[in-house]
């Protein structure tokens, strides 16, 4: 048995004003994705799998980048023509495996996955098998339902199992080659428009409703159901939660089991919206513990959802504030070069952050000592992403009284201790730690975490979504519209 491997991955913010040309994306080719192996990644699942099952597996082109603002059309056409055109050479095949996001926007395509899905389609022929692998965060639409064989999504926020859930949909993709099985999508969507921070998947309503979906599928109700949260900062008419079933040969039963588990997210509803604390008296608060470490969570500035990681707003307040023993990370590569520069024991004098946009705060007058400076290579060590290696560039550790600012040239999302270790900083013995996200540090640090203080900061990952100038929602959608109603869509 033979599959054809490739993918795209981009988490489109279509407020952003980052903007995402082809450079932006690291690019693996050919066996250059075999790098995957053995780690928690959705290629490095496919490819485990593949191995234990005897199947061949044939990589052709990835190309992945954090979350910026749409890609244009040419740069769209030119990674999903490689990928086309690679795959085609492959050829012949048993199956086609397509790991991608599921919130991808590009110039011109609303759904870009399903225009990718659609491409490969049309190369590979109406009856090859296509099973697609996206993120928790999928925006996912009828056309993709409609061009792909099987879909699946991780189940877990923090995204702790890319690879399991790449490997389930190998399986599934193994036995509809084999002709036992007959997979049916069926796709609900209940009007929920929910911001990370409403859906970690280890607590709360999404972990109850998972719990119902894991016991359906273990009963054989189901060959597999995907519950996906959306991502919400893409302004597009797909955006929201989705619950996709798949059966073998069943859309009543598909339909039914659809219908159950979003009418079950929709009536937990009201515990999905909350209310985070003013800067500074999240700030006021951290300081006055006792013990920690206390995660300051700079919502606004959430990297992993689009944001610039440059937000200046907690920084500023810990100097005004005078903390100590507190660490921030600043995506600065100016910055970061002129700490390089001046070298470690040198004094620092510059501006710090708040230089992408006017949405993150000002740029901050900082005056310290560099204690560290470092290549910006580390190796996640999990449970998200482990075993992945990063490249955050030319990267220093400035001390500003109390508080040590760690300038990287490139914006990390902050999912993994090892980012702070990597530059002589022991994260179990700061008092503040302020990370850039909504609910992916969770993965890294809950473990050691004393303290959660979720801060309404300024910027993209706001999570007020009526800052935001949405054109093209299919609304109504909860809870921007409270008026709105589910009955299956």
């Amino acid at each position: 048995m033979r599959f054809i491997a490739g993918g795209i991955m981009h988490e489109t913010h279509t407020f952003s004003s980052e903007p995402t040309p082809l450079e932006r994306f690291r690019i693996w080719r050919g066996d250059e994705v075999l790098t995957f192996r053995g780690k928690n990644h959705s290629f490095g699942g496919a490819l485990d799998a593949c191995a234990t099952l005897g199947i061949d597996y044939v990589p052709t082109f990835f190309a992945d980048t954090l979350s910026t603002a749409a890609p244009d059309r040419a740069t769209f056409d030119a990674m999903t023509g490689e990928l086309c055109d690679r795959i085609e050479t492959a050829l012949p095949a048993d199956g086609i495996v397509l790991n991608l996001h599921g919130a991808m926007v590009a110039e011109g395509f609303p759904d870009a996955e399903a225009e990718i899905v659609r491409r490969v389609r049309t190369i590979v022929g109406a009856q090859m098998p296509i099973a697609v692998t996206l993120d928790f965060h999928a925006n996912i639409g009828r056309e993709m339902v409609e061009q792909a064989t099987i879909v699946t999504t991780y189940d877990t926020y923090p995204h702790t199992d890319a690879a399991e859930r790449s490997a389930e949909a190998v399986e599934l993709l193994r036995r509809t080659v084999l002709g036992k099985i007959d997979p049916v999508l069926t796709l609900e969507k209940p009007p929920l428009l929910l911001v990370p921070q409403a859906m970690p998947t280890g607590e709360g309503p999404f972990q109850q409703v998972f719990a119902h979906a894991h016991s359906l599928e273990d009963s054989g109700a189901a060959l597999s159901i995907t519950i996906a949260g959306g991502f919400s900062y893409s302004d597009v008419p797909m955006a929201g939660v989705s619950v996709l079933v798949t059966t073998d040969g069943d859309p009543v039963r598909g339909q039914a089991i659809a219908t159950e588990l979003a009418t079950e997210l929709w009536e937990l509803r009201t515990q999905m919206t909350f209310a985070n604390l003013p800067v500074d008296e999240a700030v006021r608060q951290a300081i006055a513990f006792e013990d920690g470490p206390v995660m300051l969570v700079d919502v606004g500035d959430n990297i992993g959802g689009g944001t610039t990681g440059d937000g200046t707003s907690l920084l500023d307040e810990l100097l005004r504030q005078q903390a100590t023993d507190a660490v921030i990370v600043i995506s600065d590569p100016d910055a970061a070069a002129q700490a390089v520069a001046v070298g470690v024991g040198g004094r620092f004098d510059g501006l710090v952050g708040g230089k992408i946009d006017i949405l993150h705060g000002d740029p901050v007058r900082v005056q310290g000592t560099v204690a560290v400076v470092s290549d910006g290579r580390w190796v996640h060590e999990g449970p998200e992403n482990a075993g992945v290696p990063v490249e955050s560039g030319p990267t220093a550790v400035v001390r500003a009284g109390g508080v040590s600012i760690v300038l990287t040239s490139t914006k990390i999302a902050p999912g993994d201790q090892q980012q702070l270790k990597s530059v002589g900083l022991d994260p179990a013995k700061q008092k503040i730690i302020v990370v850039k996200a909504a609910v992916r540090w969770r993965g890294g640090y809950e473990p050691i975490a004393r303290h959660v203080l979720y801060v309404d900061t300024p910027g993209l990952g706001s999570t007020d979504l009526s800052r935001f100038d949405f054109r093209n929602l299919g609304r109504p959608l909860y809870p921007m519209d409270p008026g709105a109603s589910f009955g299956h869509r």
